[in-house]
């Protein structure tokens, strides 16, 4: 493997780990099982690190975004942690302007194929929706519960949400909460293969290596179209308006965020307040 240009970053204390399977490949794996790979703030500012070293790194052409442990690709953000903050400021201090493990509102300039294996839980399954491939292993399972936790759908997923699978099954899910198997989320349009749990990383590597076998510049400039894309149906307007909206700050402010994170941390049914919206 060629030298790089820069070395990676530091990721200190993070639950990250870095390695390269391959000539041109990047993976990256969230390591903090006993939360089922929740991420802490300093998680999430590892990875933007990570990612902005990987696209300004020219001898790399492909990432993959995969875990530790089968049981968990990510459990979202650390709810434990956010109970900790105050409401109408905790984006700030959990996660990077590039949203949850620095992806899930990042432009993207290279490839990042999800390699995923057990549960997909709240902002990363917003996460996910920001990456070029998912391949899930047939236990996997995603699930949108922020309704049951009081909190609010803020990571920039939602406009990709109603792109992806709808306005209307989108709100289904994050209505309910429920979990979506594998084989669903594949119809859904938010899986691209599934495949057997012990197959995930090892097709993800194959992927991996046949899209950095082509012209990188040809590879990037692809995925800049659909982007643009993306943006020019109004992503960026719609994520401005929807995060400083007064719903928003009153949902952020109000009783019923505190009431849903501390009934998740005690283990019981949350109380609810009528909303205030």
């Amino acid at each position: 493997m060629r030298p790089f240009n820069k070395p990676p970053p530091s990721l200190g204390e993070s639950a990250i780990r870095v390695s390269f399977p391959a000539e041109h490949v990047l993976h990256v794996a969230i390591d903090r099982p006993d939360k089922f790979n929740a991420l802490r703030a300093i998680d999430s500012f590892a990875m933007d690190d990570i990612w902005e070293w990987y696209e300004s790194e020219p001898s790399l052409r492909c990432a993959i975004l995969g875990t530790t442990n089968p049981r968990a690709w990510c459990a979202g953000g650390d709810l434990k942690e956010l109970s900790q903050r105050d409401g109408r400021k905790a984006g700030k201090y959990l996660w990077p302007d590039t949203g949850l493990g620095g992806l899930a509102k990042r432009f993207l300039r290279k490839p990042v194929i999800a390699a995923v294996n057990g549960v997909v839980i709240g902002g990363a399954v917003e996460m996910l929706s920001n990456l070029d491939v998912v391949i899930a292993g047939e236990s996997a399972k995603l699930s949108l519960p922020e309704a049951k936790r009081g909190v609010a759908a803020a990571g920039g997923g939602l406009p990709r949400f109603v792109f992806l699978i709808g306005r209307q099954k989108s709100a289904e899910l994050l209505m309910t909460g429920r979990d979506i198997p594998a084989w669903e989320a594949e119809k859904l349009g938010l899986v691209n293969m599934v495949v057997p749990d012990d197959q995930v990383e090892a097709r993800a590597l194959q992927m991996a290596k046949e899209t950095a076998a082509n012209a990188p510049d040809s590879v990037q400039l692809c995925l800049f179209g659909l982007r643009l894309t993306e943006e020019e149906m109004g992503y960026q307007r719609m994520m401005a308006r929807y995060t400083q909206s007064k719903e928003l700050k009153a949902l952020n402010t109000g009783p019923n965020l505190k009431e849903g994170l501390q009934a998740f941390i005690e283990k019981r049914a949350p109380r609810w307040h009528d909303p205030k919206l």
